[in-house]
């Protein structure tokens, strides 16, 4: 995600950023991007609020003031701050733990989050990376609602998607996805990674009369 917004600024199309994310994620995204990217980034985080708000005038965002921002999902969610980060909001957003605002229903604050990232996806000029390691959780609802927050009639797909007469779709949905495995970094390396290789072997034992009285309960 890093990589792609550092590209989008290297092109001059984006000045601002921020990543929205889980509050116990906060420094480490600080910290990849201080090593990795040689990039300072604000914390706002319930404990940083008044100091960076110090000093703003009036209706001067510290969004406006920060170019570059981590910021606490739950504490921006809340109808106090909700309105004024919408209205601020850098031109580049990275949700990280995108599945976390995927769904219209549930608890309270599952619905701000959803909220939230719905009225910043609705900007069409603003750049959006929803960063998730199980997009999919078996619930096609809000699979679909996560694909709305990258274009709204994705909600309105077909329910099967197989099929030679759903390849548009098909093609459509694919330009939004980006995937990264293991082996597609090894292979772009070179096979010259850190990764270890991973060797099997199977060992077997006889089970005795207690193991497997174990074993069956």
């Amino acid at each position: 995600a890093l990589t792609i917004s550092r590209e989008l600024q290297a092109r001059g199309e984006v000045r601002s950023m921020t990543v929205l994310c889980p509050p116990q994620l906060a420094e480490q995204w600080q910290k990849e991007m201080a090593e990795k990217f040689h990039s300072e980034a604000e914390l706002v985080l319930p404990s940083t609020i008044n100091r960076l708000e110090r000093g703003l005038g009036a209706g001067t965002s510290l969004f406006e003031k920060y170019a570059c921002t981590i910021v606490s999902l739950d504490f921006i969610k809340s109808d106090r701050h909700r309105l004024d980060f919408i209205r601020a909001c850098p031109e580049l957003v990275i949700v990280d733990e995108a599945h976390t605002c995927a769904s219209p229903s549930g608890s309270r604050g599952r619905k701000q989050r959803y909220e939230l990232v719905r009225e910043l996806a609705r900007s069409k000029d603003r750049h959006m990376l929803l960063v998730t390691a199980p997009p999919h959780s078996g619930k096609d609802d809000v699979f679909r609602s996560l694909l709305a927050l990258l274009r709204e009639d994705f909600a309105s797909l077909p329910e099967d998607l197989g099929g030679r007469e759903n390849e548009k779709s098909r093609r459509e949905l694919a330009q939004y996805l980006v995937q990264r495995r293991r082996g597609d970094i090894r292979a772009y390396m070179d096979a010259q990674t850190p990764f270890p290789e991973r060797k099997t072997n199977e060992i077997t034992w006889e089970a005795n009369a207690e193991w497997r009285e174990l074993f069956d309960k």
